[in-house]
């Protein structure tokens, strides 16, 4: 008899290899068959340690979120977990067990964003919202929109999607269903940008500047870099695409810009109703926005401080700024190197309490759109939007989590949130002041 017939033979005479007995109290589940849709590579093999076949049957997942708390489960291991405890018994188990490691070893947003739809699918949709509270990728965001509509929470689920859209315009039933939800609050639909026709030859000639570059463009003016040519001064010169029609807004803008005019405020130095123009000081060579783009090398503390500096004198005075985003801080050169945040643009501005005016995309609390009047939680809910983004260009660490805590904080419900600027100002301080960030390659 051949090698191979002994091994055969031997093998029908004992039978197939008895698996460990469960432990007790567990109820004893078929081996799991093949195409199961659970991976059996990359860091489950740690499941085979204790068993010469790869384990992943439901009874094993849960052992493993349950036990073995040194090192900490790794992300994809969880994940797998997870998809193995799912539609389970044990999955209840499961997901309490992953939660009480989350608290001693936070995982990253893949593993809260699966543990949020399992605990909706279960329909434990409060602890799902409170999972995904913090969430900064769309599917996490969208999901959130999702689980907030369905608690009938339309201002905060439009919210979650405008906050996506700012993302990805694209992304997929954004789109849709926001426009669907701002109908259900009884919201007009968002007006599209303006088209990119400001004339300098038209709105200018009255103007006493020469015109360098471009600096930016939104859906009311275009900014400019310029001249003063009697001065010799650099300005940023804001024209706004329809100077008639918007002649009472432009005038707002600059005497509000002017009453507060402080530390941390962009200065007015000029105004041309009749050409459509404001001129503001040139405070750098960027907004937030590019800065943020680009990683800069300094600590974000720089701009956070003066920013909540200045959002507390606007409120002291009895003002709402209402459109505090990236591209409405201005970052100010200071020597070695540094930036101090600057903020501009009060054209949406509003006396506490007044009816507040439609905000940017995915800046807007959830409050205000469902037509609460100006706040000066409208504004700390926008900050909160700006360290999101100012988390979002930096890597992970403590700086990052510290951040990531504040913004939860600001852009929790209302009733949670500091009260204004000044109570922005005195949590601040508190943040690491070090520099963990490194300049973005040219390449991103």
């Amino acid at each position: 008899m051949s090698a191979v017939g002994i091994f055969d033979f031997l093998r029908r005479r004992r039978g197939p290899k008895a698996s460990p007995p469960p432990a007790r109290g567990t109820p004893s589940l078929p081996r799991p068959s093949a195409g199961t849709g659970i991976p059996s590579s990359g860091s489950l093999r740690v499941l085979a340690q204790t068993s010469d076949r790869i384990l992943v049957a439901p009874p094993s997942a849960l052992l493993r979120l349950e036990l073995h708390t040194d090192p900490p489960l790794e992300d994809d291991e969880a994940l797998a977990c997870l998809s193995a405890l799912r539609a389970s018994p044990y999955e209840g188990a499961g997901l309490e067990a992953l939660l009480a490691r989350h608290e001693r070893h936070p995982f990253r947003e893949p593993v809260m964003h699966a543990a949020a739809a399992a605990l909706a699918g279960r329909g434990d949709t409060k602890r799902a919202l409170t999972l995904l509270a913090t969430a900064e990728s769309p599917e996490s965001l969208l999901l959130r929109a999702e689980l907030l509509e369905a608690e009938g929470e339309l201002a905060q689920a439009t919210a979650a999607l405008e906050r996506v859209l700012f993302r990805n315009i694209d992304a997929a039933g954004a789109r849709e269903r926001h426009e669907r939800l701002r109908r259900r609050l009884g919201l007009a639909p968002r007006p599209r940008e303006a088209p990119a026709e400001a004339t300098l030859a038209a709105n200018l000639p009255s103007a006493p500047y020469r015109v360098l570059r471009e600096l930016g463009r939104g859906g009311a003016a275009a900014v400019y870099e310029a001249v003063d040519p009697s001065l010799g001064r650099t300005v940023a010169l804001k024209v706004y695409h329809r100077p008639a029609r918007d002649r009472d807004q432009l005038l707002h803008e600059a005497r509000v810009a002017a009453s507060l005019a402080g530390a941390g405020i962009v200065r007015v130095f000029d105004v041309g109703p009749e050409g459509g123009w404001i001129a503001f000081e040139h405070a750098g060579p960027g907004s937030l926005k590019q800065g943020l783009a680009r990683r800069p090398p300094e600590s974000p503390a720089s701009w956070l401080l003066p920013v909540a500096r200045a959002l507390a004198r606007v409120h002291d005075l009895g003002w709402v700024h209402l459109d505090l985003k990236p591209a409405n801080v201005l970052l100010r050169p200071r020597p070695g190197g540094r930036r101090e945040g600057i903020l501009s643009d009060f054209g949406t501005a509003r006396r506490r309490g007044a009816p507040a005016p439609p905000g940017s995309l995915g800046f807007v609390s959830p409050e205000r759109l469902a037509g609460a009047p100006a706040d000066p939680r409208d504004d700390v809910y926008g900050f909160g939007r700006l360290l999101e983004e100012a988390a979002a260009a930096a890597p992970d660490g403590t700086w990052r989590e510290a951040i990531l805590r504040l913004a939860h904080l600001c852009t929790g419900p209302a009733a949670e949130r500091p009260a204004d600027g000044a109570a922005l100002v005195a949590m601040l301080p508190d943040l690491p002041t070090t520099a963990p960030w490194q300049p973005r390659s040219p390449s991103l």
